[in-house]
């Protein structure tokens, strides 16, 4: 969710500008890559309605978007920063890097390289090199002040001494995240970057390779980080952290792109239910807020609710196919999704909610109460008798034989729900459900009947 909020940040500020949005798969770190990943973070962005003017599916100007796929390019610019010797060797092993960052958290200090591979005379570098040693490329850290104009943080500063020399190309020889980025940003013509503030000590390290490499770097925003309830970092401890969680759960693209856009944004006049286009018309970047968001997921459920009863009834049944599979065949169904749209939160409730549709079920001792007694018996016989000579076609068919049924009553003081409770149990099996109407339009007179019939001969 909060790699789908920063994502949804960069659309709306390409969308809105008119400028264009290019998608860069960045995969090389193997371990925490593959096509199936790739294609399931893309299946999130295409769900949630954001396109992208240049990527690996698209092609473009600036291909390839695969980094795993640009490696000569890299290897390229690492040659001219060690030819200008600003990038060194080293061969400092995991275990040794490793001993040297818990030394420095012992002592109280900021982990950073020591330094241990930057003065290396010939001599060291061929000895290494003998012991089969693969060295790792390194970038020297000019001992200087690192500042930037951030777009919502304003100027910031880091003094000498804070960024450790870092690694710009692996010893595997693949490039290393900051070495990158920044080759592909300034290759791909890319004008600005939002961004996590997690990422703000990343950009100071951009800041140094740009003026090493001779590029001028994108303006930059880094924006809150989304928090779960208890303050911490949105993490999977707080329960689904997944776009694709979230739509298993039933809720709909635009309520997921309309929450993220209020995550660190209010939008005029006060709108909170707002659609992808009202979105672009509306969002600012430079309105942003820099406190941290907090993920609410009543909110959240709140907002579902809006978007799902601002569907119109074919693009509601559309997406309800999808989580009511068992239902979706029945030429009823989008009269029993209307039936429940009012309860419905995501979805993924669908199922549940549509049971009194189901086979008729033997209600349960609470349900039962409403079949006890000769009055549930002469109002369930009373609406088998009104069924018999009524047809059920229409929810306005169903109000009638309900109406008869009332009228039939109404000198006889019994309450409505005396009336009708009766009559939702011998059909359901249950108390509780769609309104009665709807059942009776579902079912249609015939197995209306059968069911009361079958109710009948129970209670008697």
């Amino acid at each position: 969710m909060g790699s789908a909020r920063t994502a949804l940040f960069n659309w709306l500020f390409a969308r809105g500008q008119g400028g264009a949005m290019i998608l860069r798969v960045e995969d090389t770190d193997p371990a925490r890559s593959s096509r199936e990943l790739e294609e399931s973070i893309l299946d999130d962005l295409r769900w949630l309605g954001l396109d992208w003017d240049e990527g690996p599916d698209k092609g473009g100007p600036h291909a390839p978007y695969r980094q795993s796929e640009r490696g000569e390019i890299y290897r390229e610019h690492a040659r001219k920063l060690q030819a200008a010797g600003k990038a060194y060797r080293c061969y400092c092993t995991a275990e040794e890097l490793e001993e040297s960052k818990q030394r420095a958290l012992a002592e109280g200090r900021t982990p950073i390289y020591s330094g241990a591979c930057r003065e290396l005379s010939p001599e060291e570098i061929e000895a290494r090199e003998a012991e089969g040693k693969r060295p790792a490329l390194r970038f020297r850290v000019p001992h200087e002040e690192v500042a930037f104009q951030d777009l919502l943080h304003g100027f910031v500063r880091f003094p000498p001494g804070v960024l450790g020399d870092f690694i710009i190309v692996r010893s595997d020889g693949s490039a290393g995240f900051n070495f990158s980025v920044v080759v592909d940003d300034a290759s791909m013509g890319i004008t600005h970057v939002v961004r996590g503030e997690d990422h703000l000590t990343n950009t100071a390290r951009h800041m140094l390779l740009y003026d090493a490499l001779g590029y001028q770097a994108p303006n930059y925003l880094h924006h809150s980080l989304l928090l779960g309830p208890d303050g911490a970092k949105m993490s999977k401890r707080h329960g689904a952290t997944a776009v694709r969680d979230y739509r298993a759960m039933g809720y709909l693209p635009q309520t997921i792109t309309n929450y993220l856009a209020l995550l660190s944004w209010s939008p005029p006049e006060g709108r909170e239910v707002l659609g992808l286009k009202d979105l672009v018309h509306l969002f600012d970047i430079g309105d942003l807020s820099a406190s941290p968001a907090v993920f609410d997921k009543q909110r959240l459920d709140w907002l579902n609710g809006k978007h799902l009863r601002a569907l119109s009834a074919a693009e509601l049944v559309e997406y309800a196919r999808e989580y009511a599979p068992a239902w979706e065949g029945n030429p009823h169904f989008p009269l029993m999704v209307e039936s429940v749209l009012d309860n419905l939160v995501t979805l993924g409730e669908l199922p549940a909610y549509l049971e009194p549709y189901g086979p008729p079920r033997s209600p349960d001792e609470h349900a039962a109460e409403w079949l006890r007694g000769k009055v549930a018996a002469n109002v369930v016989d009373k609406a088998i008798d009104i069924l018999g000579h009524s047809d059920i076609e229409s929810i306005k068919d169903a109000d009638d034989v309900i109406g008869r049924l009332k009228e039939y009553y109404a000198e006889k003081e019994l309450r409505p729900k005396e009336i009708l409770m009766p009559v939702r149990v011998a059909l359901t099996g249950l108390d509780k459900g769609p309104s009665l109407h709807y059942l009776m339009a579902v079912f249609g007179r015939q197995e209306c009947v059968e069911r009361l019939r079958a109710a009948l001969e129970a209670i008697r």
